[in-house]
C-alpha cells in the first residue's frame, strides 16, 4: 500500500510539472479542466513519453493523430476504461500492415485527401462509433471470437496481421503480469495486469470494428 501511495504521489507531482509546460499535444489534454484526476494520472506518462518521442524522427507515428495523442484524447473524451481500450486497439493497429489496411478500408468510401494527412500520415481520428454498413462479416461473431482467443476476431474479419500483433501483445503482457505477480512484485504485476485487460478489451473492440470495415464477400 505504501508503494502504491508513493507511485501516486510521483504521478501527481509529474502531472503538476507537465501542466506548467504545454510543449506537446498531450499537455493540453492533461491541463484541461474537463479531464478528471484518474484520467490525468493515465495521461501523465503519455505526456512524458512525448517529450522523448517528439525529439527524434525515428519514433514518428504513421497515424494522424499519433498513437500517443490518440490515447490521450481517447482517455480524456471517453473515460479511463473505454479510452484505454481504444488506445490499446490503436497500438495494435499501428503495425507494418497499417498502410495496406488503411488504403483498403478508406479509399473506396472517402477521398485520398480525407484518408491521408498533409504530411502523408494515415488519418485515424478518435470516433464514438463507426456508422458503417456490414458487408458480409458479422461484428458480433468477430467480437465473440476475440473473447475466446484474442486476435482471432480480427483474423476472421480479414486483418490477419492485426490479429497476430493483437494476440502477441495480449500474451506478452499477460505473461509479464503473471511473472511479476508470481515474484511478489505487486505494483508491476498490477500495471501489467491492467495492460493485459486493456489489450483484451482492445481485441474485442478491434475485431468488431474490423468486421464492420471488412470488404463484401464475393
Amino acid at each position: 500500500m505504501r508503494k502504491f501511495l508513493k507511485i501516486l504521489v510521483y504521478a501527481l507531482v509529474l502531472m503538476c510539472f507537465l501542466n506548467g509546460q504545454a510543449k506537446h499535444p498531450a499537455d493540453t489534454v492533461l491541463a484541461s479542466d474537463k479531464t478528471s484526476l484518474a484520467e490525468k494520472i493515465l495521461i501523465s506518462p503519455i505526456a512524458l513519453w512525448q517529450r522523448f518521442s517528439y525529439s527524434t524522427p525515428l519514433l514518428a507515428c504513421q497515424f494522424y493523430p499519433s498513437c500517443s495523442n490518440y490515447a490521450a484524447q481517447s482517455i480524456s473524451e471517453k473515460g479511463v476504461l473505454k479510452g484505454t481500450i481504444m488506445a490499446a486497439d490503436r497500438i495494435v493497429r499501428c503495425n507494418p500492415a497499417a498502410y495496406h489496411y488503411h488504403v483498403g478500408d478508406n479509399l473506396k468510401s472517402v477521398s485520398r485527401q480525407e484518408a491521408f494527412h498533409t504530411d502523408g500520415r494515415l488519418v485515424d481520428r478518435v470516433q464514438t462509433s463507426l456508422l458503417l454498413q456490414q458487408n458480409g462479416k458479422s461484428p458480433k461473431l468477430a467480437a465473440a471470437l476475440s473473447v475466446l482467443i484474442p486476435g482471432s476476431g480480427r483474423i476472421y474479419a480479414g486483418r490477419t496481421w492485426d490479429g497476430f500483433f493483437g494476440f502477441l501483445t495480449f500474451t506478452l503482457s499477460a505473461n509479464l503480469a503473471y511473472e511479476h505477480l508470481n515474484s511478489g512484485h505487486t505494483i508491476r504485476g498490477g500495471l501489467f495486469s491492467f495492460a493485459t485487460l486493456a489489450f483484451y478489451g482492445g481485441e474485442i473492440l478491434g475485431a468488431y470494428k474490423a468486421a464492420q470495415m471488412a470488404p463484401p464477400d464475393n
